[in-house]
């Protein structure tokens, strides 16, 4: 269900914001905020990490892990790997546009 989620919400976000290096971003957005969520979840009270690992996943990768084996997790984490890469890309490019 979580990967069905993340894919819905991307597919929102490109719809809106029509460029791939939005929706890029976007994407490197939403694994950083699973992230920090979870990072909080872990270290907080029980009730907090009790509520947060019942709702949100840990990260992309891990939402990549549960719902495949093999081959076709293979695949995917390599692409999310390039989507990752080019999430770096996209940010350093507007952080030198901006010096």
């Amino acid at each position: 269900m979580d990967i069905v989620i993340i894919f819905i919400i991307l597919l929102i976000v490109a719809l809106v914001f029509k460029k791939p290096s939005n929706v890029i971003i976007f994407f490197g957005l939403i694994d950083i905020f699973l992230r920090i969520l979870d990072y909080i979840g872990k270290n907080t009270i029980k009730e907090v990490n009790e509520f947060i690992n019942k709702v949100f996943p840990d990260s992309i990768p891990a939402i990549i892990s549960a719902h495949s084996d093999g081959t076709l997790e293979l695949i995917c984490m390599w692409g999310y790997v390039l989507l990752m890469i080019l999430f770096v890309y996209y940010v350093f490019r507007m952080l030198l546009h901006r010096l």
